[in-house]
């Protein structure tokens, strides 16, 4: 090959690699939490340890939050709030959503169509959130189960499909002191063979037998079950202090022992310990009896 034409191959090959401009990839902007998907699993989670706008107005009186109550008709409840200015999103709003209280809520949250059951019929006054689904049945039948279905925030239609039933069916299931079951509060009827699911209160232990279930027997429907009692947990017998001693005899959650000194001594710390839900004495630090020469020479 001429050399002429050598160097000036070798000149171009240099200069594509000197002067090459790599492609830069341009990203399109993302979408902020303001999208339409549903983020509320991750970003708008529930965390009790943060720090509200307006705390005064948290927790709501008027629209608390019971989680217990949410897991046992299974609704998912999202991030609490007390005003708008708690919500990540802007699209979002600080809304009642029954057992889950104030939750950062898509007012335009759809939930999915309802089918026309077989016998009787629904009507919707809308899909979004805080809009009801009612059923009715024809003349000779009731509804069996949900009358009012609502739209939640989590885009779910509230309990299940009801039906149209003669005659037979179950009224509310029975109450059981400091528990609580997994019926809508608002269902006034059951079908035969529904179950419902009993769980003590926070600090009370479960004993027995936890579901009821609706049965006819010789054309009559009642719930049987449970068999339970909830009964509260105990914290056990507390130490006493060294030349001291407790008055008090009540050792299970939500009573409360007070502590004394003898002769010739004085308490320090907390005079009183109560016990708790997850049987446990708070405070958890012990009094003390101290000498009131031991206290007076310190002094």
């Amino acid at each position: 090959m001429n050399r002429f034409l050598l160097h000036v191959l070798i000149v171009c090959v240099f200069s594509l690699k000197v002067f090459a401009v790599p492609l830069v990839q341009t990203e399109l902007p993302q979408d902020d939490e303001d999208d339409d998907w549903d983020e509320d699993e991750s970003s708008e989670a529930d965390d009790d340890s943060r720090i509200y706008k307006n705390p005064r107005n948290s927790p709501s009186t008027e629209c608390p939050r019971d989680e217990e109550q949410a897991t046992l008709l299974g609704q998912k409840c999202l991030r609490k709030c007390s005003s708008d200015e708690d919500c990540k999103s802007k699209k979002k709003k600080c809304l009642c959503d029954g057992v889950c209280g104030m939750s950062c809520i898509k007012p335009d949250r759809e939930c999915p169509e309802l089918a026309q059951p077989s016998l009787g019929q629904v009507s919707l006054s809308g899909r979004h959130f805080g809009q009801r689904a009612s059923y009715s049945c024809p003349h000779g039948y009731h509804v069996v189960g949900l009358q009012s279905r609502l739209c939640q925030a989590d885009g779910n239609w509230a309990g299940a499909e009801p039906a149209c039933k003669q005659n037979i069916y179950c009224l509310k299931p029975p109450k059981i002191e400091h528990a609580r079951n997994s019926a809508l509060p608002d269902q006034e009827t059951f079908d035969l063979d529904s179950t419902v699911q009993y769980h003590c209160h926070n600090g009370f232990v479960t004993n027995g037998f936890p579901r009821a279930k609706c049965l006819a027997i010789d054309g009559q429907a009642s719930w049987y079950g449970p068999d339970i009692q909830c009964e509260p947990r105990s914290c056990g017998q507390p130490p006493d202090p060294a030349n001291g001693w407790h008055s008090g005899e009540c050792y299970t959650f939500g009573c409360r022992i007070t502590y004394n000194c003898g002769t010739g001594y004085e308490l320090v710390g907390k005079h009183e310990r109560t016990c708790q839900p997850d049987g446990s004495w708070t405070p958890k630090e012990l009094p003390t009896c101290v000498s009131k020469n031991d206290s007076s020479s310190a002094i």
